[in-house]
């Protein structure tokens, strides 16, 4: 079986808990090297401990914020010289009905932010870098919720479909030098 990471550069956003973690560990365990990147500084620590043998960089830094992901693309190419996947893994999600609507406001708004600029701010980081290479592989965390209406998940699966959008118009504009992969796990 041939290991297609061994040696490859990863930026995983969301690293520090559950599938962004379970990520690093993967990609680390196979000979990546892992800039773990998220705003919890607790479970970066964690993750960090989970992949300390591997090649790795832990980032702390907000995907709502263009200047941090830039930060993050430029220091990784900085350690590791090049980028050549990025997991825009980094989401949240507020489940609420619109009858909610005066308690889950701010949810709401945080979920637009880190959802949908999460990976806004994620692709634009890389895309200089892949292109210039003509390569790179941008992977973006979708949801089946993004897939129609559901009850409850109004804003969150409003954000899915973003996502998807995001992706499949980056793959058009990339003709081919960036991979776009949408994952979209079950609820």
């Amino acid at each position: 079986m041939t290991n297609y990471l061994k040696g490859k550069t990863i930026i995983v956003t969301g690293a520090g808990s559950g599938f962004g973690r379970l990520v690093s560990q993967k990609a680390a365990a196979m000979g990546a090297n892992v800039s773990c990147v998220d705003i919890n500084e607790a479970g970066l620590s964690e993750t960090a401990e989970d992949i300390s043998q591997a090649q790795h960089l832990v980032i702390k830094a907000d995907v709502t914020s263009a200047s941090s992901m830039r930060e993050v693309a430029a220091k990784t190419l900085e350690k590791f010289g090049q980028i050549d996947v990025i997991l825009n893994n980094a989401g949240i999600m507020p489940l609420a009905f619109y009858a909610d609507h005066a308690k889950a406001l701010d949810k709401w708004h945080q979920c637009l932010d880190v959802n949908i600029k999460g990976v806004v701010n994620g692709i634009a980081c890389v895309y200089d870098h892949m292109m210039e290479r003509g390569e790179g592989h941008v992977i973006n965390m979708s949801s089946i919720f993004g897939n129609y209406p559901v009850a409850g998940s109004n804003v969150y699966g409003a954000t899915k479909v973003a996502v998807d959008y995001l992706s499949e118009s980056l793959r058009v504009e990339a003709h081919g030098k960036i991979k776009v992969t949408i994952i979209k796990p079950t609820g």
